[in-house]
């Protein structure tokens, strides 16, 4: 008779154990975020505003919003072309061409950058115009950003592209003004300009 009364003690503390090891393990695995959702971050602070520093503005706005239907016809015959593997210099050619239609800066732009990552330095200029905040050139839903326009006109220097140099320079007076006028990556971006 004690033997099955040990048995069921033994039984017991096993399942006892067993059941502290799955909680232990659980609570480790929601405690380092495991099963759960991302929670959002919490909102920053509102710090007052100083009255003897100058208002920061945006240092770029945002692109519009598209005012065509995503599959709209030119941009269309942009992505055909490039799934059908025309080439850079093609895509160039292509990128000229294309009608002028609410959808054309974005068809271009894939044609253009497909093309100056081939190594076309006039393709790596006009790619880098689209990024550039210091020109009112359309540029589609592509984000102005001076990194980018940056990199490309370095591309198209190298290159050999004639108009690259002043683009540079007229980008440069951009960022150091946008410096100056307290953007923090226009800043970041001049400490490491080359």
């Amino acid at each position: 008779m004690q033997d099955p009364m040990r048995r069921a003690s033994f039984l017991w503390m096993a399942i006892t154990a067993i059941s502290l090891v799955a909680v232990i393990c659980g609570g480790y695995w929601l405690f380092k975020g495991h099963g759960k959702e991302a929670l959002p971050p919490a909102p920053a602070p509102s710090l007052p505003k100083m009255a003897n520093l100058p208002r920061k503005q945006p240092e770029i706005k945002p692109p519009p919003k598209p005012t065509y239907a995503p599959d709209a016809p030119v941009l269309e015959q942009a992505r055909q072309a490039l799934r059908e593997g025309i080439t850079p210099a093609d895509a160039f050619a292509m990128a000229a061409t294309l009608p002028e239609k609410p959808e054309r800066a974005d068809a271009a732009f894939l044609l253009l950058e497909y093309a100056a990552e081939s190594g076309n330095a006039e393709a790596a200029m006009a790619v880098g115009e689209y990024y550039d905040p210091s020109l009112d050139l359309p540029s589609g839903s592509i984000r102005k950003n001076p990194a980018y326009a940056l990199e490309w006109y370095q591309i198209a220097l190298e290159g050999g592209h004639p108009e690259s140099r002043n683009r540079l320079t007229n980008l440069r007076r951009w960022v150091v003004a946008s410096a100056e006028n307290g953007a923090a990556d226009a800043q970041a971006l001049l400490n490491t300009w080359p």
